[in-house]
């Protein structure tokens, strides 16, 4: 059994823990309000990349219209160097630049699909 002298020794050791655990909560508070200002400067910096993501978007939107427009061009060009080619009685691949339009035309090809699937 506990005598009263044990019980006063230990309700005098009350307050003491009492506010060793006040400074360990404020502590952990302290800490955590640490935190506030990273969160606020991550946010801000999404903020900011969803701002030049969707620039970026707009121009590779922009960038696929043009290389369409180009496509269609020079793929009438191309056949109208074939029609040439053989009325001339030649083959096109004897015509300067015509294996180049048709590499570009491949390459032309590949980035709009690659500009598509970066839009998504």
């Amino acid at each position: 059994m506990i005598n009263k002298n044990e019980i006063q020794k230990i309700f005098n050791k009350l307050p003491e823990d009492k506010v060793e655990l006040e400074k360990i909560e404020l502590g952990l508070v302290d800490d955590a309000l640490k935190w506030i200002k990273g969160v606020k400067i991550f946010g801000k910096n999404i903020d900011i990349d969803e701002d030049e993501l969707n620039k970026v978007k707009l121009s590779i939107k922009m960038d696929i219209e043009s290389i369409q427009e180009d496509l269609n061009a020079l793929k009438k060009g191309i056949k109208a160097v074939e029609a040439a080619a053989k009325d001339l009685g030649v083959s096109p691949n004897d015509i300067p630049k015509y294996k180049e339009a048709l590499s570009a035309v491949q390459y032309g090809e590949k980035q709009i699909q690659k500009g598509k699937k970066l839009l998504k």
